[in-house]
This record gives C-alpha cells, structure tokens and sequence, in this order.
C-alpha cells in the first residue's frame, strides 16, 4: 500500500487502471513512463515535497510555491511541464458560513500528472472514482485528466453560487422590509457576502486567463482533440464570473435601496417634526401677544378675553393639523 497522503494510478495503453506504490518500478522517473500516471499528494511534508521533486525534475520555483503555499491562481511553464495553481470551493466553517477555498497544485508532463493539495479535495477525490470507473470516458491522455480536475473545480463554483443567490434573496427581503433590528443585521450579511463574492472572483478570474492560455494554445499542454472540451471549461468559467458580478451589482443595488429607504424615513420624520414645531409654534405666538406688558390692550377688560384665546388656539392648531393633514405629513 501507498503511505498515507500519497497515491498513485497508472493507466496502461489498454485502458487497465493499477494502483501502485509509490516505490513501483514504473513511476520510478515519471517523465520516462511509457503509461499515463496520476500522483496525488496529500498534506505533504518535507520529505514527499522532496520525493516529488526527484521523481518529476520539479523546478526550483515551483518547489518554492510548494512550500510556502498561499500562492495565487496561476500558470508557470517550465521545461517539460507546466505547473498551475487554483483553488477549489470546500465545505464551509464556522468563520465563514458559505465556503473555504483549498489550494490545489496540478503539475503536467507529458505521460503524468502530479497534484498537491492540503486537507479534503472533494474534486480530486470525485475525478478519481469517475476514472476508476469509466477510465477512457474521462480520460487517456495528460490533457483529458487536467481537463477533468480543472472542470470539476469550475463546476464546483456552480452550488456555491446558488448558495449566495439564495442568501442574496433573503438579504433583499430583510431590507425592503424596513425593520430596523433586520435592517442593521441584514447590512452587515450583505458586507459580508459581497468580500466573499471579492474573494470568490479573486480565485475565478486568473483560473479563467489560465483556461484561456491553454485554450489559445500559449503554452504546449494540450492537443487538437482537447480544445473543444476546454473551451466549455473557459465557457463555465466565464459564466461564473458573470454570475458573480451581477450578484455584487444586485448586492450594491441592495444597499442603495436601504440608502434610499433611511432617507425616505429621516425625511418623514423631519416633516413631522417640522409640522409639530408648527402647529406648537401658533398657540404660543398667540400667548405671546397676550403676555405682553402694555396697559392698553382691547381685551385686558373683555370678560371672555381668556376663554377667547384659548379658543382661538386651539382653532389654529386644528387649521394647521388640517393642513398638513391634506399635504401627507401626517
């Protein structure tokens, strides 16, 4: 058996899997294999980063990516092989509620393909049983199985963004509600959701310029027969995109509209203050003019002085009710 973290599938010329140690005499040189050879590394340390650098002839900066990891989605072209780095979406964690990204390493010869990865990788671990079931229909060639690990990963972009469109949804509706407690929590998912969409299409978009290098054939990894499927592999990943751009469009649309909202509510509060401070202000400028201090006045002697003015304010306090009333301020 292969020590843990380390695997290896050769397929013969008859289309016949074998899983083999890595100590086999076939995959001893892997560039000198006359089958096609898969090897899977899986949280390797220092001692497999050097097996797989003697077994593949790794260049010293590919090496380096290795590790140190956190690499960004690229492709390197060395000679003889080209190694590319993407990330696939993993199941999410408390921090994040939506999704974690893996790190995936894919070095390509020409009878073999090396990957590297750190943790569970649902989309190696998919393309392996499709392959150990269907050995011709997914792959017989270097390019087929890079194919098949790079689409798995663009498919897996798919379920995580209905994901989001769901929780995009649910945002809206909590916001055009006008609950405040649901407005205040609704605006920090929506921070929340739009710098994962940020770092979603961070990822995204290089592995799109990488589809799309191999497709133009910019680097040598691929034959005449393979750049249908791998147009449909930059198609997916350019839907993708999209897709992620229309939902930070739909979330800024979002939080205009509680912009929109908040001041449509500061707006009726100020007109209902200022038609308070109004209706306050006649009763008091009535009381005002029958406070001053001048001994001639018509109705200091009129017995129904008092009762008068306070007829007349509550009057006036009734036409200016009335007339905000008819103008909606109210």
């Amino acid at each position: 058996m292969a020590p843990s973290g380390r695997t290896c599938i050769l397929r013969h010329h008859d289309g016949r899997l074998e899983e083999v140690d890595l100590s086999h005499a076939a995959i001893a040189r892997l560039d000198s294999s006359e089958q096609l050879a898969w090897l899977d590394y899986t949280d390797p340390d220092a001692d497999d980063l050097a097996d797989l650098a003697k077994r593949v002839d790794l260049h010293e900066l590919a090496l380096e990516d290795l590790r140190k990891r956190r690499q960004r989605t690229k492709l390197d072209s060395y000679r003889g092989q080209k190694v590319i780095v993407a990330y696939e979406v993993t199941d999410g964690a408390d921090a994040r509620p939506d999704f974690t990204l893996g790190e995936m390493h894919l070095i390509a010869g020409n009878d073999y393909l090396v990957t590297v990865h750190w943790g569970p990788s649902p989309a190696i671990d998919e393309v392996r049983d499709r392959w150990r079931q269907q050995p011709d229909a997914v792959a017989t060639s270097q390019g087929g199985l890079l194919y098949a690990l790079l689409d798995t990963v663009a498919d897996g972009y798919f379920p995580l963004l209905d994901r989001l469109s769901e929780r995009i949804d649910e945002l809206q509706d909590r916001i055009v509600s006008g609950e405040r407690d649901a407005n205040e929590s609704a605006l920090r998912n929506v921070l929340d959701v739009k710098r994962e969409l940020l770092e979603l299409r961070r990822v995204v978009a290089p592995l799109r310029d990488v589809a799309n290098a191999l497709l133009r054939r910019d680097v040598a990894a691929i034959d005449d027969a393979l750049v249908p499927y791998y147009q449909d592999l930059y198609d997916h990943l350019v839907r993708v995109l999209d897709t992620i751009d229309l939902y930070r469009e739909m979330l800024a649309a979002a939080l205009d509209a509680n912009l929109s909202m908040t001041s449509n509510n500061l707006n009726v509060v100020v007109k209902r203050l200022t038609a308070f401070t109004v209706i306050l202000m006649v009763p008091t400028l009535i009381a005002g003019i029958y406070g001053m201090n001048f001994d001639v006045m018509p109705e200091l002697e009129w017995p129904f002085g008092y009762a008068f003015a306070l007829a007349l304010m509550a009057c006036s306090m009734l036409a200016a009710y009335l007339f905000f009333r008819a103008r909606d301020w109210f």
